[in-house]
C-alpha cells in the first residue's frame, strides 16, 4: 500500500503517518526504485492503536512500549486493562487537584467580592 492508501484507510494524515515511522511506532516502509513508500496493510492495526491512545491521552513513549510488549501489534486485552486502568487513575487524580484548584479559585472571588 501506497502512503496515501494507508492514509484513507487509517483516517490519518500522510504526514502524521511519517512521523509515526520516524519516531519507530510503525515499522519503516520499504522504498521502491521510484521512492515511494510501500506499506504492508498490517500497519493499519497499530496505526489504528496508536490515533485511538493518543486521544486518550497516552503518550507516545507509553504507547511505544505498549507496542513494543507486542513486536509491533497492538498490545493484548489484559495489558490494554491495565493501561486504562492506571491512565483512569491519573485522570480521577488530575480532576480531584483541579477541583480543589476551583474551590480555592471560589474561595477567593468570594472572599474579594465581600471586601468593602
Amino acid at each position: 500500500m501506497r502512503i496515501g492508501e494507508v492514509a484513507q484507510g487509517s483516517g490519518l494524515s500522510t504526514s502524521r503517518i511519517r512521523f509515526y515511522e520516524r519516531h519507530g511506532l510503525i515499522p519503516l516502509a520499504v522504498r521502491g526504485e521510484n521512492g515511494y513508500r510501500s506499506y504492508n496493510v498490517d500497519v493499519l492495526e497499530p496505526l489504528n492503536f496508536i490515533h485511538q491512545a493518543q486521544d486518550l491521552g497516552f503518550t507516545l513513549d507509553e504507547i511505544r512500549v505498549a507496542l513494543t510488549q507486542r513486536s509491533g501489534g497492538p498490545p493484548a486485552g489484559k495489558e490494554v486493562l491495565s493501561a486504562l486502568r492506571e491512565k483512569l487513575a491519573a485522570l480521577d487524580r488530575h480532576i480531584d487537584e483541579a477541583m480543589r484548584r476551583k474551590r480555592r479559585i471560589i474561595a477567593l472571588i468570594e472572599k474579594y467580592e465581600n471586601r468593602p
